[in-house]
């Protein structure tokens, strides 16, 4: 497992690590202000994250997909999954790397399952009880530091520099000035280095 003090480096489309220590409250969060009603669609993709959680622990090959999601394009994609009120894992990308989106949904789950750097991985008696939360990257909005402290929880944060990125997701923290400096020790980096910023933006769903 690496510290919190490690800086792993990364590209825009390699996998996001988060480093321990940093508190993801946004899967938790329970305001009405982003309560959605969930679509079919949105079900099924939250039945395809749980599938591949579950797939990822018991060592099962994965369920095949419906056909009603087959044709939906690739987007970027983070999977929080969460026990008893508690983050246990959270993976995704900010690019998409595969062809579709359920299998964006399924690469983000299996390795919130297994690979996240700050939890142990999870085991068959996790899956007694626990959510996901399928967070979609609709697209990254170019912002400067000033906007970077005026973003709304409802919106997240990416920043980059010498290919060191730091992501903080819609509802993870309120803040602004806090969630730009959880960006800042995402990315391993001081808070005067020049960087490129994004706002995320997103769409979640929870089940």
């Amino acid at each position: 497992m690496r510290s919190s003090n490690s800086q792993p480096i990364f590209n825009m489309t390699t996998q996001v690590v988060f480093f321990t220590g940093i508190l993801l409250s946004f899967a938790v969060h329970s305001s009405a202000q982003e309560a959605e009603r969930l679509t079919p669609q949105d079900i099924a993709l939250i039945a395809v994250a749980r599938a591949a959680v579950r797939n990822a622990v018991t060592g099962v090959s994965a369920t095949r997909t419906t056909d009603d999601l087959t044709h939906l394009p690739a987007q970027a994609v983070f999977v929080t999954i969460e026990r008893k009120g508690s983050v246990v894992g959270c993976r995704g990308t900010l690019h998409p790397h595969t062809a579709s989106l359920v299998a964006e949904v399924m690469s983000a789950a299996r390795s919130a399952a297994t690979t996240d750097p700050r939890y142990r991985p999870l085991t068959s008696a996790d899956l007694s009880q626990f959510l996901v939360t399928v967070t979609i990257i609709e697209r990254l909005e170019p912002i400067d530091r000033v906007a970077a402290r005026s973003i709304g929880p409802a919106d997240g944060l990416a920043l980059e520099a010498g290919g060191k990125i730091g992501v903080v997701l819609p509802w993870e923290g309120r803040d602004p000035a806090t969630r730009l400096h959880w960006g800042y020790r995402k990315a391993g980096i001081s808070e005067d280095t020049p960087c490129t910023l994004w706002r995320v933006v997103a769409r979640r769903f929870r089940g």
